[in-house]
């Protein structure tokens, strides 16, 4: 029997996974979109309630719809900590307003008990719109629908990053050994939080100030009010992504080598560098979530082996350079289903991962690649899985 099952659902271009250990312990990463929830999400956890698991721990590793729309619908549903109408959740990570940015000095000065008559009305205005532009839907919004998932969190009463000492999951050493001397035992599983650090979040909290800027001038106020939760939640959720496209290159035969050297490189944008990186260990087992981060932030603390990967970024090139030089994984995990133009994964992404010695990569979706992946199977060696639900390690 298999330590861990790892549930890879389909999230369309987003990420969705649980992680069920044989002792019942259950992590959640990431809840994709809110249909996610509904469709794939939801029956999974009732499932697992009713086999006596739980989670011990809810990880959002980001503000990005793909991530935490179905976080919120699922929280929603669930109700109150202590009295949980799907399944219990134990601990949640999330860095959102209150608990990351706010008690940042960017922000300080601009904190008042309560905000003006003007900015209130043009914050009501601008978060329904922001909430109609990442649901594409016009008319009313809901109070519920726009509450942000920090809100959901504090409402009812979910342990929201208590094991750390200023609230914010962020990486507390300077090198590997130091990491795992502070690694973080929930369950019978250690975490180790890779990423982010103080500079991510700098970033982050400094593009937020200029979005602010920019939709309430440079005279903006602050309050404890939760509405600026979800503000902050839907402001950055409608970040542009970077742009990856490729050069096509035409063969007669498919080559991995000719894929090399046509992705654009493209960088990550300061949400996705903030993502929350985490190795959990369970039972000799390693695994790596990398959420959409750029491994150049975090690689010099990796290991050189995983028993599983999940590859950045649905698959981008760039923010997956440095990881997969500096370590393997037994089995790669590539979340998408090629997304808008469908762009992803990459081709340059898929040979590097293959050349460097990857030998097993899974897909939740039939990609565009599927065809050529399959035919160069044997002359490179690997496996290419697709449409696998349930990984086991």
């Amino acid at each position: 029997m298999s330590n861990c099952v790892v549930h890879f659902l389909p999230a369309k271009a987003g990420d969705c996974f649980v992680v069920e250990f044989n002792n019942g312990e259950c992590i959640l990463i990431d809840c994709g979109y809110k249909d996610t929830y509904e469709i794939e999400l939801k029956p999974l956890l009732i499932q697992l309630k009713h086999k006596g698991c739980r989670v011990i721990l809810m990880l959002i590793t980001h503000i990005d719809q793909d991530h935490i729309g179905g976080a919120i619908a699922f929280l929603s549903e669930n109700g109150p900590a202590n009295a949980p109408h799907i399944i219990e959740v134990e601990n949640i990570w999330f860095n959102g307003f209150f608990n990351t940015l706010f008690m940042r000095d960017e922000f300080n000065e601009r904190k008042r008990a309560a905000i003006g008559e003007m900015q209130t009305k043009r914050m009501n205005m601008v978060l329904g719109q922001l909430t109609m532009q990442i649901d594409g839907k016009a008319g009313l919004i809901s109070a519920a629908h726009s509450r942000s998932f920090e809100e959901l969190c504090a409402k009812n009463g979910y342990r929201l990053n208590a094991q750390f000492i200023d609230r914010v999951v962020k990486r507390i050493a300077d090198s590997r050994n130091k990491l795992v001397d502070h690694s973080i035992q929930i369950g019978e599983c250690k975490l180790i939080v890779l990423s982010p650090n103080e500079a991510s979040l700098d970033r982050l909290a400094h593009k937020l100030n200029i979005e602010m800027i920019r939709n309430f001038g440079v005279d903006y106020e602050l309050s404890e009010h939760m509405e600026f939760a979800a503000l902050f939640e839907r402001l950055m959720e409608l970040q542009l992504e970077p742009g990856s496209f490729e050069e096509y290159i035409s063969a007669s035969e498919p080559r991995l080598e000719r894929w090399i050297g046509t992705s654009t490189l493209a960088h990550m944008n300061e949400v996705n560098n903030a993502s929350i990186v985490i190795e959990i260990e369970y039972k000799g087992l390693i695994l790596l979530f990398t959420g959409d981060s750029d491994s150049d932030s975090w690689a010099e603390f990796l290991t050189d082996e995983y028993d599983m990967i999940k590859i950045s970024h649905h698959g981008t090139t760039k923010p997956n350079l440095k990881l997969l030089e500096k370590a393997k994984g037994r089995t790669l995990l590539i979340s998408t289903n090629g997304g808008k133009q469908n762009r992803h994964p990459e081709n340059e992404l898929l040979a590097r991962a293959i050349l460097t010695g990857n030998k097993i990569i899974y897909f939740n979706y039939d990609i565009k690649q599927k065809q050529e992946l399959i035919d160069m199977q044997e002359e490179y060696g690997y496996s290419a899985m697709f449409g696998h639900r349930e990984i086991r390690l």
